[in-house]
């Protein structure tokens, strides 16, 4: 019984965070430093990821590639793209186009607003969640959720969502995407982090 209640206690607090994220105001909140992080990115590092961005092919998940294993440690978005791609045809019409058209999206945001922002985490942080967000949006992730809620719910794994990333946008994103995609995906939170708890 008092293990029940803590795994219950652990989910409603991690999807609190979850949903919470979307209110932080990142000009407010200080950069998070963890002790190997420095609060900008090298000038190697940069041209590294510039060099990348130019070279990375329109198809596939190259560009996102591009922006993991750096000292601002931004992980995900290749993950993400990867799952999407992997997945694809288990969603129907609608969502193979969101898909297609969401990566495009925001592979070529990338690559038009890297050299434009400040070396700062943060700056690039925000640029990448906002971005993210955008295409989501532009390219209606909530419609493609709501067609494909198993497959869509199958894609998000409780692991992820630690530390704060591209996957806590997505989810963010899905659970603003009405009644019958929160529930799915907060039913599927709260079986991975008791099956997770289980297994520790």
């Amino acid at each position: 019984m008092l293990v029940k209640l803590a795994v219950a206690l652990l989910v409603l607090s991690v999807l609190e965070q979850v949903v919470g994220l979307d209110t932080i105001d990142f000009h407010d909140s200080p950069p998070e430093k963890p002790l190997s992080q420095k609060g900008r990115l090298s000038l190697q590092n940069t041209a590294e990821i510039q060099h990348c961005l130019v070279n990375a092919g329109d198809v596939g998940c190259g560009v996102f590639e591009c922006f993991e294993n750096n000292s601002c440690e931004i992980r995900g978005l290749q993950e993400i793209c990867m799952t999407f791609l992997h997945n694809a045809g288990k969603f129907d019409s609608q969502g193979k186009s969101f898909i297609k058209d969401a990566l495009k999206c925001m592979a070529n945001g990338l690559r038009h607003k890297f050299s434009c922002i400040s070396r700062k985490c943060v700056s690039i942080k925000e640029m990448v969640f906002q971005l993210q967000r955008e295409c989501y949006i532009k390219h209606n992730l909530c419609s493609a959720a709501k067609e494909n809620v198993a497959v869509m719910v199958e894609m998000i794994h409780f692991q992820d969502l630690f530390p704060k990333g591209p996957y806590v946008e997505l989810v963010n994103i899905l659970l603003s995407c009405g009644e019958e995609v929160k529930e799915a995906l907060t039913r599927s939170v709260r079986l991975q982090c008791e099956q997770n708890w289980g297994a520790l």
